[in-house]
């Protein structure tokens, strides 16, 4: 028999409920008791621990003990304190997590998480086994907290990034925003890189473009921006940008949306004339 003690009446509830979803009758018997303990009688020790024991103590961890997890490490350990700023680094691990932000170096290669949860499982639970679910987060999730660390730091340098990104955006916003336009239109053709043409549809060459350019503000700018067509946009700060493409969430064409917001009118190719 196994026997699992809770401090807490509903994460007893929770994780028996969970053990009861999964259940096969012919391989275990349930008891919850006094909300707190949960006992465990497998008629086929191994069948349970692999069917049964180990999937729900997973399931439970992942959906139910994880966020308060990861939570503790930002305030304990990386001191975030305010609410806003914990919501939007959790967001970030979540994705990081879900497999949504691949391209990252560091978590690329990473064993997943459940898989550390298995394997952790798998070596202390034993038939006839009494222990309580506080000792065993205390005592045997070190390296699963480890791998949620990871996602965790992987996800403040993120999100310093993304603070930093979105300062870089409202200045240039800022900036183009108090220029005197020095064309009214501009049109952005952009297939393998990007071709500018001025009200006339008349191309603007690299030297026409880069003579436009705001060289002290450049210099002055804390983050670098491209010489080739972001630095020349904002100078020129025109009042309608016409981007012609078939690939609108391209990296450059978003971050001059998100500089030039309404002025930009996305085409297709094929409406170019």
């Amino acid at each position: 028999m196994l026997e699992i003690l809770f401090s807490s009446p509903k994460e007893a509830r929770t994780i028996y409920a969970i053990f009861r979803s999964i259940r096969k009758e012919f391989l275990s018997e349930l008891q919850l008791i006094n909300d707190e303990l949960i006992k465990i009688s497998p008629k086929s020790w191994d069948v349970s621990l692999e069917q049964i024991v180990i999937p729900g103590f997973i399931q439970f961890i992942l959906e139910y003990k994880e966020h308060q997890f990861m939570l503790s490490i930002l305030k304990e350990e990386y001191y975030f304190v305010e609410e806003i700023e914990q919501q939007q680094i959790l967001q970030i691990a979540n994705s990081i997590i879900d497999g949504e932000r691949t391209d990252i170096p560091r978590i690329q290669g990473l064993c997943p998480r459940d898989e550390v949860l298995k394997e952790t499982l798998g070596m202390f639970l034993k038939p006839e086994l009494n222990f309580s679910f506080a000792s065993f987060q205390k005592f045997r999730l070190h390296q699963y907290i480890a791998r949620l660390r990871e996602y965790v730091e992987v996800a403040i340098e993120e999100y310093k990034l993304e603070q930093e990104y979105q300062s870089f955006i409202q200045s240039l916003r800022d900036y183009q925003c108090e220029q005197k336009s020095k064309l009214e239109r501009i049109s952005i053709v952009h297939k393998e890189g990007y071709v500018v043409y001025d009200d006339n549809k008349q191309h603007l060459s690299d030297d026409q473009l880069t003579a436009y350019v705001d060289q002290g503000f450049i210099y002055q700018h804390p983050m670098y921006i491209d010489s080739n067509l972001l630095a020349p946009l904002v100078s020129i700060a025109p009042k309608e940008i016409f981007v012609y493409t078939n690939d609108s969430i391209d990296g450059m064409i978003q971050t001059i949306q998100n500089i030039f917001q309404e002025k930009v009118r996305i085409h297709s190719l094929a409406e170019f004339t």
